[in-house]
């Protein structure tokens, strides 16, 4: 099976976490790309108190070799104590930026 692209989703408290983990994936080769997008609105349940908090979102665009490496990185790295860790499958990606994302 060939590499495919995926999309992966997680959301960090504060900016100098973002930062950190967006740094480690790249420089590490597990992810192309990731993008942070600054103060995403969450409102959720946790442990049965309504929370209402600016978090900082991160899209990260990696190969599909990657994933469970990825995956872990983010189990070991993260603050939360459940991350969010969604991962998208897209429909079609433009061959060019595929063969970038999974060189």
């Amino acid at each position: 099976m060939s590499d495919e692209l995926r999309i992966g989703l997680t959301t960090c408290d504060n900016q100098d976490v973002a930062d950190r983990i967006a740094t480690e994936l790249v420089e590490r080769g597990l992810a192309a790309c990731v993008k942070i997008d600054a103060n995403v609105r969450a409102i959720y349940k946790w442990q049965g108190e309504l929370q209402d908090h600016s978090e900082i979102r991160l899209m990260v665009k990696f190969s599909s070799a990657n994933s469970k490496s990825i995956e872990a990185f983010i189990k070991a790295n993260h603050p939360y104590e459940v991350p969010e860790w969604i991962v998208l499958r897209p429909e079609h990606v433009c061959q060019k930026y595929l063969d970038w994302v999974t060189a």
